[in-house]
């Protein structure tokens, strides 16, 4: 028995093994048609029941609410999410029981743990057939609908209405799946303003007006990779965002999880797409977006590339860009919201209506040198839960009860006036929105993530966390992390191993074990093999702009071809030999030029193994196909090199090429990077200096192109040998310069 779990029986654990493989939920769910009687219409009058607008997003931390007083609150204020709160309620202590995107909102759409729903991964599929709110609300005479990102993997069930995203969905010209097929994006629109105009477009034309409703609003932004709407750039790009106190944490008062993740705007961070330092996923803007997006995002990155910056100076660079793009969404999110309270004013519905405010999790935004979630760490955890009730909720009110995703189930459902399942694990809210102080609320809340190896490679962990402490165990690593919160906000130490500590750690343990029991928590399943799965496309990587000038060798000293030699005899025997009259290569105003001759190739006299070689080029404006030789060895008797190549041409770019073999890269990626460039163009641009590197370590090869990772692969066939330049194109002249390589 697994020792992170020692409550649990035998008997029980052999259940939880067939709900986690085999998603099968007989043994604890119950079906709309056995649940217990709920009232119809007629026996609960509609003109007592509020309607429902819960709005939903993604990933949006609470540090990113005004009204939560944060340090963006001043720079990035959020006025119509604040007016939720002047005229209701603000929750400072509402949580996530799984910090992911589409577990936290299976745990809403049932009200049970993910062990329970089955759901417990972004890659599970959602049985809808199991009890839901929707199908009860309904049932209790309430018609229902969803617009926006629905993430589940099978189609919506217990809903009049649906029309959501297919997968994460597009910030620009967002396509929607519906009950009659997709439909396609139009042009010109955006995301967060097409799913609060179709929203709107429901309440006003196709809701049956005689019955009450409940509508889920639900956002794709802010999402990764933050695509903000192009009238926000400007705005968003010129502004100065305070620094999280602990931007550079070293981890150092935590343990291996915090240590050994992949979350971080020093090294996960990508500047090509995350930081938008080449165009991408422009094929669904239209010509006026670009030409904005393109005039505000080549400016940047003209300024980085000039300032070069490094080390912590480029963190911080990052963390800049990264809260330009994801305030801006928020920003957008906000004017969505106002969108949707005015109509509300306007139709005469806001009198009768709860407005619902709440993302599916937190997320970092630079606290601990990070983005992203999944940790039971104080920003991951926590979400915004702002609510509107006109008449019952107090306005300007703020709630410190523990509150969770786990409750809106229950509470929509009270809302109704309908009877909550027994079944479900949450609290109605809805005496909290009453202004009851319930005496029998919770101490404490549950969180379980899933998810190792994954994205980011965050340890799979559980833990309580009450009014003061938190226990996290990351139990396939039995290591566990103890915070006081009071006198520890940030998590920056833990507190596990303090003797003081002694006495409060006894007391969380026994809440862990408590909390287990009551929501019966089966012992997680095995840890799956494999490698961690960032980067998921091999578009992903990191760029370190500005590597430090020490310890580069040259390899063209800008006035003479010294060092350089060419592979092919001018006669079948001919020794090979330094170039000493030179075919097809010159040097040019500091530059190496290479005309067709045909096929020019050019090896560099040094041997190399390990190495990081960097240097710019410069190619003719269509139809060029060349590359930059390394490891490249010249076989006795061969005239044509063997070695590796980074194939440069105008429809793709990086790919590696194994000198007289084939495509390297690997070749089953090769349908991926052609799916890739057809989607994004070449980052490599003709008529212009582009910037290469490539390095070599080892069996793996990696190669950059402006910035981009463009390939990454392992093979050990060539230990070993020269720098190479290649020209092998019926026409033009290829130029080179500031060609420099450092040995590892």
């Amino acid at each position: 028995m697994n020792p992170a779990y020692p409550i649990l029986n035998a008997a029980f654990l052999g259940a939880a093994s067939v709900l986690f493989f085999g998603c099968d939920l007989s043994h604890r769910s119950t079906t709309v048609e056995e649940s217990t009687e709920l009232p119809s219409q007629s026996e609960t009058s509609s003109k007592s029941r509020p309607n429902v607008i819960f709005i939903f997003s993604d990933d949006h931390s609470y540090e990113a609410v005004s009204a939560y007083g944060g340090r963006l609150s001043q720079v990035a204020p959020t006025p119509n999410l604040d007016r939720i709160a002047q005229e209701g309620i603000r929750f400072d202590n509402c949580f996530v029981t799984n910090a992911l995107c589409g577990p936290s909102r299976a745990v809403i759409q049932t009200g049970k743990h993910s062990h329970l729903n089955g759901f417990m991964e972004n890659e599970h599929r959602f049985d809808g057939s199991q009890q839901t709110f929707p199908k009860l609300l309904q049932k209790g005479g309430y018609q229902t609908a969803v617009i926006g990102k629905w993430h589940l993997g099978t189609d919506p069930q217990g809903y009049d209405f649906w029309k959501v995203l297919p997968g994460q969905g597009t910030y620009y010209a967002p396509d929607f799946r519906t009950p009659d097929g997709l439909v396609e994006g139009t042009p010109g629109e955006y995301v967060t303003e097409a799913v609060v105009t179709q929203s709107i477009e429901w309440l006003e034309k196709e809701r049956d007006q005689s019955k009450p409703f409940m509508l889920m609003v639900q956002h794709k932004a802010p999402h990764r990779f933050w695509l903000p709407p192009v009238h926000l750039l400007d705005e968003y790009v010129s502004k100065d965002y305070p620094e999280p106190e602990n931007l550079f944490d070293d981890y150092g008062g935590r343990g291996t999880p915090a240590q050994t993740q992949d979350m971080t705007l020093r090294v996960t961070m990508d500047l090509a797409l995350d930081n938008k330092m080449v165009p991408f996923r422009q094929d669904r803007m239209n010509e006026a977006q670009k030409r904005k997006w393109n005039e505000v995002y080549d400016g940047i990155r003209a300024d980085v590339l000039k300032e070069r910056p490094q080390g912590d100076d480029l963190v911080r660079w990052k963390y800049q860009r990264y809260m330009a793009d994801y305030l801006a969404c928020i920003k957008s999110l906000d004017e969505s919201v106002g969108t949707m309270l005015e109509y509300l004013d306007e139709s005469g519905l806001a009198e009768n209506t709860v407005v619902i405010y709440a993302s599916d999790q937190g997320f970092f935004l630079g606290e601990h040198g990070w983005f992203d979630k999944r940790f039971m760490y104080e920003e991951s955890l926590r979400t915004p839960l702002l609510v509107r009730w006109p008449g019952v909720a107090k306005a300007g009110s703020v709630n410190k009860r523990m509150v969770s995703n786990l409750d809106f189930a229950q509470t929509f459902l009270d809302l109704a006036g309908l009877e909550q399942p027994s079944d479900m694990q949450g609290k109605s809210l809805k005496p909290l929105f009453e202004g009851e102080e319930p005496s029998d609320w919770r101490e404490s809340v549950y969180y379980h993530y899933y998810c190792f190896p994954e994205y980011h490679a965050v340890r799979r962990h559980d833990g309580a966390r009450n009014s003061r402490y938190k226990l996290m165990h990351f139990y396939d690593l039995d290591e566990w992390e103890l915070y006081d919160l009071e006198k520890d906000p940030g998590e920056m130490q833990s507190v596990h191993a303090d003797p003081a500590y002694a006495e409060a750690l006894t007391h969380m343990k026994g809440e862990l074990t408590k909390l287990r029991k009551q929501y019966e928590v089966p012992a997680p399943p095995a840890l799956r093999e494999g490698e961690t799965l960032f980067p998921p496309w091999r578009e992903f990587g990191t760029f370190e702009i500005g590597l430090p000038d020490e310890g580069w060798t040259s390899l063209f000293d800008g006035k003479s071809l010294d060092g350089w030699r060419r592979p092919f005899a001018s006669k079948s025997g001919d020794p090979v030999s330094q170039v000493s009259e030179p075919t097809g290569i010159e040097v040019v105003n500091g530059e190496i030029h290479l005309s067709p001759s045909p096929q020019v190739f050019y090896l560099h006299t040094l041997d190399f193994s390990d190495f990081i070689l960097e240097l710019e080029a410069f190619m003719p404006g269509k139809d060029f196909d060349s590359g930059i030789g390394f490891r490249c060895v010249l076989p006795k008797g061969k005239q044509l090199p063997d070695g590796y190549q980074s194939e440069i041409s105008d429809v793709r770019s990086g790919g590696i090429y194994d000198i007289g073999v084939g495509w390297m890269n690997p070749i089953d990626e090769e349908t991926k990077i052609n799916e890739f460039v057809d989607r994004t163009g070449t980052f490599f641009k003709p008529m212009a200096w582009n910037q290469i590197r490539v390095a070599c370590e080892g069996s793996r090869i990696r190669t950059w192109i402006n910035g981009q990772l463009c390939s990454d692969f392992e093979d050990d066939k060539h230990k070993h040998g020269t720098i190479g330049l290649q020209h092998h194109a019926k026409e033009g002249v290829y130029r080179f310069r500031n060609l420099r390589i450092r040995e590892i």
